[in-house]
């Protein structure tokens, strides 16, 4: 019990001086996240681009804030495994953002949750993935901010480090949930 309290007093002191991933949705990564987008296909409507970029980086800082984001993303996973955050792990992130991903409705873009290392407890990792309607997943753009503690990252998926897959409940929208 002893060892238990003490834990508990050094992760709250440790996350109370913790850096808070909050940012504002600056037009620089508007415009990069959306140069991103509009790079994956001729056939991507720049209006949808746009308003999927907004939409991400938007839903970002809300997220970032609601989980109460510290860093690192995996110090902040400990304090959700503990029970002193509610949410926040990557697959919350992934719930979250393709929860809101689905309220648009654009027709030259596609999303997706994708999953690296799927049932591994210590080792797997879920993202959204934006897409062409046009092409595939493997096309497509990873939006990742739990990588980087609530704060906006994105990169293509072939040049990932994760080994991206759909989530084997992909498409099944009201079954698949953070765990």
């Amino acid at each position: 019990m002893f060892r238990f309290i003490c834990l508990a007093i050094l992760i709250l002191s440790v996350a109370s001086c913790s850096h808070s991933s909050t940012f504002t949705s600056s037009d620089d990564n508007l415009e990069r996240l959306n140069v991103a987008i509009l790079s994956l296909s001729n056939s991507i409507s720049p209006e949808e681009a746009t308003q999927t970029s907004e939409l991400l980086l938007s839903a970002t800082s809300e997220l970032a804030q609601e989980y109460k984001m510290v860093s690192p993303a995996k110090f902040h996973n400990m304090l959700v495994n503990l029970g002193l955050r509610k949410r926040g792990l990557c697959c919350h992130w992934a719930e979250d953002l393709h929860r809101r991903l689905r309220t648009i409705d654009p027709q030259s873009i596609k999303f997706d949750w994708v999953v690296a290392r799927h049932g591994s407890q210590l080792r797997e990792h879920n993202s959204v993935v934006v897409y062409a309607a046009i092409s595939t997943w493997q096309q497509g753009l990873v939006f990742d901010p739990w990588r980087k503690a609530g704060q906006p990252y994105w990169i293509l998926i072939e040049r990932d480090k994760y080994p991206w897959h759909p989530h084997p409940l992909s498409g099944e929208w009201d079954d698949l949930h953070c765990k």
